[in-house]
């Protein structure tokens, strides 16, 4: 009972300093984002950076600069990491689209073949 406590206390250890890892990096990550953007709006360019991470402390999505993309605050689809499901869509309407012409065009062949009479 004793050696599971320490066990567990030895995860929560480990998990509290992954996190403090995590938030670290991403403290850099900010730092640096933010000083690049300032450097570049300084210098009179149109800049937005964007960046997304998923680590143990949760999903960052970090949008920067002074555009009216960077201005909305918002992310695209891709940018958030969303898959586009849109071709594999439109390959799949394609797809049955191809199978009814042929259901419906092979029993009119079929039956011209056969005529009224005709045995295959």
């Amino acid at each position: 009972m004793l050696a599971d406590y320490n066990n567990k206390v030895l995860d929560v250890s480990a998990k509290a300093h992954q996190m403090k890892v995590d938030s670290d990096a991403l403290r850099a990550t900010l730092n640096s984002l933010s000083n690049t953007t300032n450097e570049a709006a300084q210098d009179g360019n149109s800049v937005t950076i964007t960046h997304t991470q998923q680590t143990s402390i949760g999903r960052t999505e970090i949008i920067m600069g002074n555009t009216d993309q960077a201005k909305t605050g918002k992310l695209t689809r891709s940018q958030t990491g969303e898959r586009d499901w849109t071709p594999y869509y439109i390959g799949g309407g394609l797809l049955a689209l191809v199978l009814i012409a042929a259901l419906l065009g092979g029993g009119c062949l079929t039956s011209a073949l056969m005529g009224p009479n005709r045995v295959i």
